[in-house]
């Protein structure tokens, strides 16, 4: 029997694909999430095109897999402006205008070497987290809060999305920004 333990591997590398909006007005959805959203201080605003998950795979393999779906691809319109509770503990702005293109964006990424990482038990719905309360009644608050700073329509186009390093410290950092198709 060994006299010493065997050293823990560590974790497996963490990534996630998403997009940055820069619409006009996303400083107000900037500022609403600083006092609502406890991850606005360690990411900016962003719709989520594949979800943190750990990976077996190196980042050249992520990244190619996520630049071959996404170079095929053509810029997305979009518009969002519903502001939506979703179970009991979350506000989003929701994506009415482009919200089917980007969820076919959504599903083509979790092919082939990203297939069994698709949660298959939540039905993905394009949208930007505004809020986040275990509180319900903080959380109606924010809601009603929601409905009269953000009434407007934020319109803006995907044109590339990031590859995203999540430590599991937490910090996220970008390791790729990747074109959708431009003819």
């Amino acid at each position: 029997m060994p006299s010493r333990l065997a050293r823990p591997r560590p974790p497996l590398p963490r990534f996630a694909v998403a997009w940055f909006p820069a619409f006009e007005g996303i400083e107000r959805v900037e500022a609403f999430r600083a006092r609502h959203d406890p991850m606005a201080a360690i990411i900016a605003a962003h719709v989520s095109f594949v979800f943190p998950f750990p990976a077996a795979h190196s980042r050249l393999q992520v990244e190619t897999h996520v630049r071959q779906v996404v170079s095929r691809w053509p810029p997305i319109p979009v518009t969002f402006r519903r502001v939506r509770m979703h179970a009991n503990e979350f506000l989003f702005l929701m994506a009415s205008r482009g919200a089917a293109s980007i969820a076919g964006l959504h599903d083509r990424l979790y092919t082939r070497s990203l297939r069994p990482h698709l949660r298959r038990d939540l039905p993905y719905e394009p949208h930007i987290t505004l809020a986040r309360h275990a509180d319900f009644g903080r959380l109606e608050a924010a809601f009603a809060e929601a409905q009269e700073e953000l009434v407007v329509e934020f319109n803006d186009v995907i044109r590339d999305v990031t590859l995203l390093d999540v430590e599991v410290s937490g910090k996220i950092s970008s390791l790729a920004t990747i074109a959708l198709h431009t003819a």
